[in-house]
């Protein structure tokens, strides 16, 4: 399995505390079946692209170096986790963020309080400048938690998503569990990432959470999510979509 988003790296952002943590997380991701991990930091600015980059960088070369030392068989891939606001109408240079110098790049916006007219904005602005915009975990923002037609009408234009597992293993709330059941089943969800930021905090444990994800999601819908997609995007490929259906607010119609 592939994992497209993980706080992996130490000493960077709000992820792995110290190097040690680092490493016993990609343990942990190797005994559950997770062979491939982006390192997606987050960074809330795209003043500095350049000096983020050296940071993960270095980060990352260090902790592939422990890993391999230690015979972790997981390979480590460079990504970053973009905070997108009004700033990306400035930014020069967001290609260097993308997945492993993809055209993709993972975002997230702020939780609460922006209109779904500013996202399309964002987005816009993003896919003028080459790139394809994946969003993280959507089923934890409140503007797609209640206007599920809003995800209808992104996904209608080219937009992809990455859910996250803690959510579809009823770990987060009953909000994030529904929209991100509903992405999953419906086939509008591309990726399922650990978002992990430790051992214990929404950690890469994958195998065991996906116990508790629903059992009617199809089979092709679950290997899209956790594999080909992903592996789509590490190769800049383009990523073979399922097939899709609107989703529905339980109790709308």
């Amino acid at each position: 399995m592939i994992d497209i988003h993980c706080h992996v790296l130490n000493e960077i952002d709000d992820g792995a505390r110290d190097l040690e943590t680092a490493i016993r997380m990609c343990h942990m991701a190797e005994i559950n079946g997770i062979k491939h991990i982006v390192a997606t930091p987050h960074t809330n600015t795209v003043d500095n692209i350049g000096h983020f980059i050296e940071i993960r960088d270095e980060r990352l070369e260090i902790l592939r170096k422990q890993i391999a030392q230690r015979g972790i068989d997981v390979k480590l891939y460079p990504g970053a986790e973009v905070f997108v606001d009004d700033d990306i109408f400035f930014a020069n240079d967001l290609k260097r963020l993308t997945i492993n110098s993809s055209r993709y790049i993972l975002i997230e916006f702020n939780f609460r309080n922006v209109k779904i007219r500013k996202i399309y904005d964002y987005l816009n602005e993003i896919i003028d400048a080459g790139l394809i915009p994946i969003i993280a975990h959507p089923e934890r923002y409140e503007f797609f938690q209640f206007d599920y037609d809003a995800v209808n009408a992104l996904a209608k234009n080219g937009v992809i998503f990455q859910i996250n597992a803690s959510s579809l293993a009823s770990l987060d709330g009953l909000q994030e569990f529904e929209l991100a059941y509903s992405m999953a089943y419906n086939g509008l969800a591309s990726f399922i990432g650990t978002d992990a930021h430790s051992l214990t905090h929404r950690a890469n444990n994958l195998s065991e959470m996906m116990r508790y994800f629903p059992p009617d999601i199809s089979h092709y819908n679950m290997q899209m999510m956790v594999h080909d997609a992903a592996k789509a995007v590490l190769t800049d490929s383009a990523i073979p979509l399922a097939k899709r259906s609107e989703i529905h607010k339980r109790g709308s119609f």
